[in-house]
């Protein structure tokens, strides 16, 4: 069976007047990065949850944006995000340039 969805994430990097580069990065090597680590976020956060703040005020903001905004999650929602995305085979993600900088990251 024929599928529509991306196999790799390409990014190309190209400064006009000196050089220029592309790697592939593979879509499932990503999608297991991203659940490895979110497995590791969750076993920080259970770490986390017996260590307490300090009472100094900017340590204490440093880390309580830790203790409320669960990492895990977010990193399981990007995991999400790029799942769906992939479904979309020749999609460009970004393409921007600026002065000699081109970047340009797609979807193959």
């Amino acid at each position: 069976m024929w599928s529509n969805s991306a196999h790799f994430l390409t990014v190309r990097v190209k400064v006009q007047s000196r050089w220029g580069f592309t790697f592939p990065v593979s879509l499932r090597v990503l999608n297991e990065w991203f659940e490895a680590l979110s497995d590791i976020a969750r076993v920080g956060e259970t770490v986390m949850k017996f260590v307490p703040l300090p009472q100094e005020g900017g340590a204490r903001r440093k880390l309580s944006w830790f203790k409320t905004l669960l990492p895990s999650r977010m990193i399981s929602y990007t995991h999400i995000l790029i799942k769906d995305i992939s479904n979309h085979k020749g999609f460009d993600l970004v393409d921007v340039e600026t002065g000699d900088v081109q970047v340009k990251v797609s979807l193959r």
